[in-house]
């Protein structure tokens, strides 16, 4: 009686509940960039990790010195809740555009394009300016959008033998980014001199650190990185018919 339902269960993957695949149903399922030994399978999985971390600070630093920002940029009641919902909905905005940028552009450059600019839309909060903060703020936003969407499909086709546990190594990496922006950019006001910029602008360096740690995985995928599995079947990618 409950053969088929059990035939059912057992050939579904645990791990697929855990993830997001950007692609699936509309494009073929990408191809693993090959990875020739140990040392480069580590250092492409740190380098995961350490986008997924961040990924968060812009939310919680923010936060953090959202009194100081009110104080020293005079913004009022409405403009601090705008300032706090920004990225919010820039993440339900700009998520759709990331399938697309991967299928045009190959995974890892734009990865490599959303930590960069990441890494601009950090840095233009801390300059004195109002229109920049909302702007920074924006584009840092839409950046963590496509990041979010990007992250988990990475770890599905490069870890595939080890995607639980790739997942909850960037999963933690992403509370870990959030703890540490929350904590740490109170003290890093103080040990600047009470530099509400610094505070808000430092945060653009883990991610620049950690954008050269990616372009060794950008220079290596080259000129394939339309051919991953993101051509889409009508343009005659990987699984299409006449392959």
């Amino acid at each position: 009686m409950n053969t088929p339902s059990r035939d059912l269960a057992a050939t579904l993957d645990p791990s697929d509940e855990l993830l997001i695949d950007a692609e699936a149903g509309s494009l073929p399922p990408p191809q693993a960039t090959p990875v020739r030994g140990a040392a480069d399978r580590f250092l492409l999985g740190a380098s995961l990790v350490l986008i997924a971390f961040n990924l968060r600070p812009v939310f919680s630093s923010a936060s953090a010195l959202l009194p100081e920002i009110r104080s020293e940029l005079g913004l009022t009641a409405l403009g601090a809740s705008l300032l706090t919902t920004l990225p919010v909905v820039c993440l339900g905005a700009f998520s759709p555009l990331a399938p697309r940028l991967a299928q045009r552009l190959g995974s890892e450059r734009t990865l490599l394009g959303v930590i960069l600019l990441l890494t601009l839309g950090t840095a233009l909060r801390g300059l004195s300016s109002v229109p920049l903060l909302f702007i920074g703020t924006a584009l840092a936003g839409a950046c963590i959008a496509v990041g979010n969407v990007l992250l988990p499909g990475l770890v599905k086709r490069d870890f595939a033998g080890r995607a639980a546990l790739m997942t909850g190594f960037y999963t933690m990496a992403l509370c870990a980014g959030a703890a540490s922006a929350a904590g740490l950019t109170l003290p890093i006001e103080h040990a600047l001199g009470g530099s509400l910029q610094g505070a808000l602008a430092i945060w653009a360096l883990p991610a620049l650190v950690v954008g050269l740690i990616w372009l060794p995985q950008v220079l290596r995928s080259g000129g394939k990185a339309r051919r991953n599995g993101f051509m889409s079947k009508a343009s005659g990618g990987i699984g299409s018919p006449g392959r």
